[in-house]
């Protein structure tokens, strides 16, 4: 006999009374059903065949031990071979009150154990009790691992990598990030229902392949991590794709290795460290595991400085803005120049652009600096006016990131009427690469610049981004030839393709510059072609303020047929 009464409220929790004495399960009815929904079975076998049925719901089952067909040892006995019924508690409740029985009971797996006649503050109470625990444990438990993967929370992979290291100080581990490449364009082309298996397969794959397995946590959206037993310099032979053959043809999975951890280092540090070595080889084909060293250690220590101190050095201008000449080669004369900024770090001295510049492109602060370069240059302008030097045009680079600042174009143009600039001396630069990221927004801003005045140049034509359609979709008056260019057809003697940029410029009514020259040879190929600026180690190095200065002083005799405030330019025409 089963029944369930529909009248109670859904918040009640639900329970199973497992009693063949009809007048007892009555009884027990009667003293919970203002407090719980109540199933009933009158043996062990309804009983089991119920509860896997309301498995999701059942909060509880009271017992009787002595029951036809199936008793409540055998109850207890099934239940304890499925995993999922396993953890629903169970109170025995039995007339028979042998020390023998209960502990047999709870040998079984029962969570407690009451006698008749039934005292209902005390049944009532153990039975909250054991409810609480276990939807408390349920919780937890879905806090501990990842509803996708299943694998540890990166909480709980913390915490239990660091209980691990501390009970096992002798043994030695090794940490294992992976990551797979380019996911975000999976989960576009695939959904994201299909990712998701592919991670659940991922992580039971990689879980039950690599070696010396202790723990394994999802610690990012793709980004798996597996404390192992240390393994001398061998992971690069055991990561490999065939540990995760037959999920997706195109999954490439990458593994960074922190090898013999430090036990006292934060747990997330070395995951960082792990997820920093696998960076260095993303994209690289075919090169599947990097291990943390101390290149790449310091590395990251010098990234942390130049972070932590960036908002300082500008506010103290540690940032210099550097000058590199641009010769004209049809006039004999400096013709413009390129503004490049130097750190001198007071700890780290001096930083590479190539260093700082990317860091800064990563965390956002790169528009700061660019608008204090821009102010620089506007300052320079107007003081080499002041100074009666010869006012030249200057290039300013402008990143990726500065495009979305709605307003950069009525920003630059305020700036360069606050200090009193002319617009076409002041030369926006722009690479190609940056205008393949988001090429509406930042056409529409450039064509907003040119309408104010300003000249813009496309920096590192021919770097291997270069389009055409570039060419014919940007206000353009000057190209800059980049340096890759120019060192190809000179070591190659072969000039071919140089000639074509430079006739293509030129048929376009676009003025060049070549970058990045260096011998006389180069210069000659360059004016026997048809280029019109030079810029390079050739004819000047970058140089600041005061030196380019000097620089340009030496200009003023080549001048002097020239009205001493009107600018040499780049012309598109």
């Amino acid at each position: 006999m089963t029944s369930t009464n529909p009248s109670y409220s859904r918040k009640k929790r639900l329970i199973l009374v497992v009693e063949d004495n009809e007048l007892n399960r009555e009884l027990l009815c009667d003293l919970f059903e203002e407090d719980y929904r109540l199933m009933e079975a009158e043996n062990g076998q309804i009983g089991l065949n119920l509860m896997r049925e309301h498995s999701r719901e059942l909060s509880l089952v009271l017992l009787d031990v002595y029951m036809p067909v199936c008793d409540g040892f055998e109850f207890l006995r099934l239940r304890q071979q499925d995993p999922v019924l396993e953890q629903i508690p169970v109170i025995v409740t039995t007339a028979s009150n042998t020390m023998e029985d209960e502990i047999y009971a709870l040998e079984l797996g029962a969570n407690d154990f009451v006698t008749k006649p039934y005292n209902y503050e005390v049944v009532k109470n153990r039975i909250n009790n054991l409810i609480r625990l276990r939807e408390t444990a349920s919780i937890l438990n879905q806090l501990e691992r990842d509803t996708t993967t299943r694998l540890f929370s990166k909480e709980f992979f913390a915490r239990y990598v660091r209980s691990t290291l501390q009970s096992n100080p002798d043994q030695r581990y090794d940490m294992i990030c992976s990551d797979i490449e380019s996911f975000k364009t999976m989960n576009d082309r695939y959904g994201r229902r299909t990712c998701d298996q592919y991670l659940r397969q991922l992580a039971r794959a990689l879980s039950a392949a690599i070696p010396g397995m202790v723990l394994s946590g999802r610690i990012g959206g793709d980004v798996f991590a597996f404390l192992v037993r240390h393994r001398q310099n061998r992971w690069a032979k055991i990561l490999t794709p065939s540990l995760h053959s037959g999920i997706a043809s195109n999954m490439v999975v990458k593994y960074g290795v922190v090898s013999n951890i430090d036990p006292a280092m934060e747990v997330s540090t070395i995951c960082d460290r792990a997820t920093l070595a696998l960076k260095g080889i993303k994209g690289r084909y075919g090169v599947y595991v990097a291990t943390y060293d101390d290149v790449l250690g310091d590395q990251q220590k010098k990234e942390h400085i130049i972070v932590e101190s960036m908002e300082r050095a500008l506010e103290e201008g540690q940032f210099q803005v550097y000058f590199q000449p641009k010769h004209d080669l049809r006039m004999g004369v400096t013709g413009g120049a390129e503004a490049l900024v130097r750190w001198n770090h007071p700890e780290l001295g001096f930083v590479s652009p190539g260093v700082f510049i990317p860091i800064f492109e990563r965390n956002g602060f790169i528009p700061r600096l660019d608008f204090y370069v821009w102010e620089q240059v506007c300052k320079q302008l107007q003081r080499s006016r002041e100074l009666n030097l010869p006012v030249v045009p200057i290039s300013v680079n402008v990143s990726r990131l500065d495009f979305d600042i709605p307003d950069l174009a009525e920003r630059i143009t305020a700036m360069a009427d606050r200090n009193g600039v002319d617009h076409r001396l002041l030369h926006i630069e722009l690479t190609e690469s940056a205008y393949a990221e988001n090429p509406r927004q930042i056409s529409a801003t450039m064509e907003r610049l040119n309408a104010a005045g300003f000249l813009l140049e496309l920096d590192d034509f021919g770097s291997g981004y270069s389009s055409l359609s570039v060419l014919g979709s940007l206000p353009l008056s000057v190209i800059k030839l980049d340096m890759s260019l120019i060192r190809q057809a000179a070591s190659t003697e072969n000039y071919n393709v140089l000639r074509f940029a430079i006739q293509l410029a030129d048929g376009m009514r676009l003025k060049t510059v070549a970058e990045g020259v260096e011998t006389a040879d180069q210069v000659a190929a360059l004016q026997v072609l048809g280029c019109d600026y030079i810029q390079g180690y050739y004819y000047s190095r970058p140089l600041p303020q005061e030196e380019f200065e000097c620089y340009l002083l030496e200009e003023r005799e080549r001048w002097r047929t020239q009205s001493k405030n009107s600018p040499r330019r780049l012309k598109s025409s």
